[in-house]
Parts: C-alpha cells; structure tokens; sequence
C-alpha cells in the first residue's frame, strides 16, 4: 500500500488515482535523463584523452558511452511525450523541436528544446556514421558538450521540483562530475592557453549557475517570473468585500500558490468504538500573504495513522475566496485533491513530511486537475 508516514506508520491507501500520473513520469524521466547525460558527457570527456587500463579498456568506455547516451536519449523521448500529453501545461508537439513556441515559461522550456533538438542530432548522425566522414560526425556529436547544460538550466527554470534540497543534490553532483571531467582533460591540454582559458570557464560556468539558482528558483515568486501563465497559476480578478463584484470594495486576489511551503500541526481523533480514525493537519504558508490549509483525512485505524478510505482539503486565507474539495489521490508523500474555488475547479497537489505532531511540506494549486 502506498502512503506518507505519520508517528512511523502509514496513511495508506488502496489505489493511487488522480491525472497526476503523466507529471510524476515527466518529473522522474527528466531527472533521470540528466543524470545519464552526465555520464555520457564524462566518458566522452575522459574518451578524448584515450585512456585506458587493463581492468578498463577503451572498448569498454566506448560501449558505455553509447549505451548511456542513447538511454539518455529513449528517456528524453518519454519526458517529451508525457510533457506534451499533459494537459496542466499549454506545451504542443511542436514546442518539443521548435524554441520558443509555447507561452510556458518561454525561455527555460525553450532551453529543454534546444537540448532535444542536439539529441536528436547526435542520435541521427550516429545512426548514419557509416555515410558521413569522421569530421562531419564528430563536428556534430560535440554537440552533446552543449546539450548537457541546456538540460541543466532547462531543469533548473522549468521543473517544479527546482527548490527540493534532493533535487538540488543531484543537480550539484552532475555538475561536480563534470566538472571533475572536464578539470582532469584540460590538466592534460600541451596548450597553456587552452588550459588557462578551460579552467578560467570550468570555475565561472558553475558560479553563475549557483547565482542563478539563489537568486530564480529559490526566490520566492519564481513561477510567475520564469514566465508561467496567470491562469495557470490560479490567478482570478479581485472581489470586493460585501460580495457584490463591484470594483469600490477592498478587493482581494484568488490563492495563487505553485510549491510554496508550509508548516503546521497533525492531530489524530479515533471516532466511537475505534472504528474510524481522523487524521487533521492545520497549518499555514510560510510566505506572505499566508493562506490557511486544512486536511481532513478519514479512515480505518492503521498503527499510528489510517487506511484512508476518504477526505477534504480546504485552502484560503481569513476573509479571501476559499478553495476546498475531495482528495483524489495519495500516493507516498504526495497528496492530491480535486479543489474549486473562485477560478473554477484547480488541482491542490502537496508534498508532505510528518514528523510526530509536526508537518512541513509544500503546495501547489493548479490547472487541470478536473
């Protein structure tokens, strides 16, 4: 059963439901994909030196290379596709080859299709290397070189798991392998020039990229900057305080929340003859202005916890237009609710860590989640 951990036992439940299904994949393939092209890049860095050992010979690092990079590639594809099919997100089949074309975030989704667009490249011409000559196939397969940071900073802009600290970890280990790589290849450059302007670049890239990240998605505010549509944000027109939607009243906007954190309290309450249980977490974003969140979830007891078999969510601050709806989905540490308010029906997805009586976590009110 797949649940999240409360007092060391789980809220389970019997299946996972929900259209979330496509996002998860998109989010996983894509972290994945960069990882396997940081191998990709590192054996091809570490190939142009020729070296080898006994215990590891050439043929070895060439057929992992390959391997890896078309990995990498059948990944790419399947982060693609599952982007495109969801439906949170405006992104078209031509956004996939064509930077630029989608109202999403335009520059860092763009970034992700000039990375795919270099893929694609790469793998065309090493399907045909038999007809092209060697200059022209290596002139294109050093492209993969400029794909791996496209990726990089595609990931960085674009993924809504941008701000997690294991997320981040990863990033910073792919970015460490290859530097590592690209250090120990320049330390071998005959060119003192080459090497002095290598690993003058090899210690700006990485800094610039730490600047970018503290100063984009860590701010807070970060979604609507990197270029996401009001409506996907959940963005509504101000309503005036005595309800009559007239423009004199002291107006206040609709929930507008995408991964912003939260802390509260969980309390468990056993109904008659210990036969249902209630589990209520309470807690309130740690951003101004803060919105209220109240989870409600139902069940039979299960150790600490329950076997969920229904609950509520409610989102809004004192006084503002509420958002409140069914759970639809729990699944790990992930929470999923079918939420209307005053834009429609929205999908409430939270990320959970309890600890006792404690919760920390993160959440996101979206689109598309009818």
């Amino acid at each position: 059963m797949s649940g999240i951990a409360h007092a060391g036992q789980p809220l389970a439940v019997p299946a996972v439901v929900g259209p979330s299904m496509l996002w998860y994949i998109t989010r996983a393939t894509g972290i994945v994909a960069l990882v396997l092209l940081t191998g990709t890049v590192m054996l091809g860095v570490i190939g142009t030196a020729r070296a080898a050992s006994q215990r590891w010979p050439r043929i070895v690092t060439a057929s992992l290379h390959q391997n890896l990079g078309l990995t990498a590639a059948a990944l790419v594809g399947v982060h693609v596709v599952t982007t495109v099919l969801d439906p949170f997100a405006p992104i078209g089949l031509v956004s996939a080859f064509i930077p630029f074309s989608s109202p999403y975030r335009p520059l860092w989704l763009s970034l992700g299709t000039v990375a795919f667009d270099l893929l694609l490249a790469v793998l065309v011409t090493s399907l045909l290397r038999d007809r092209l000559s060697h200059r022209a196939w290596q002139a294109v397969h050093l492209l993969v070189y400029a794909c791996w940071p496209a990726a990089l900073w595609h990931g960085l802009g674009t993924g809504t798991d941008s701000r997690l600290p294991w997320v981040l970890a990863i990033d910073l280990a792919c970015m460490a392998a290859v530097a590592w790589a690209a250090w120990w290849r320049l330390s071998l450059a005959a060119s003192p020039a080459v090497r002095g302007t290598g690993l003058t670049a090899l210690a700006v890239l990485p800094v610039l990229t730490a600047a970018f990240v503290i100063e984009g998605p860590l701010r807070p505010g970060w979604a609507l900057r990197a270029g996401t549509p009001p409506a996907l944000l959940g963005r509504a027109p101000a309503t005036a305080a005595d309800g009559s939607g007239t423009s004199g009243g002291a107006g206040r906007a609709a929930v507008r929340l995408v991964n912003a954190r939260f802390t509260g309290t969980v309390t468990v309450t056993a109904g008659p003859g210990e036969h249902r249980r209630t589990v209520t977490i309470t807690g309130r974003t740690v951003v101004a202005p803060a919105e209220r969140i109240a989870i409600v979830l139902h069940g039979a007891p299960s150790g600490g916890g329950v076997s969920l078999t229904d609950g509520t969510v409610r989102i809004g601050g004192a006084g503002a237009p509420a958002w409140s709806g069914p759970v639809v989905a729990l699944a790990g540490a992930d929470l999923v609710a079918s939420v209307s308010g005053p834009g429609g029906r929205r999908q409430a997805r939270f990320t959970l860590a309890i600890s006792g009586r404690s919760v920390t976590g993160t959440v996101s009110l979206l689109t598309g989640g009818e």
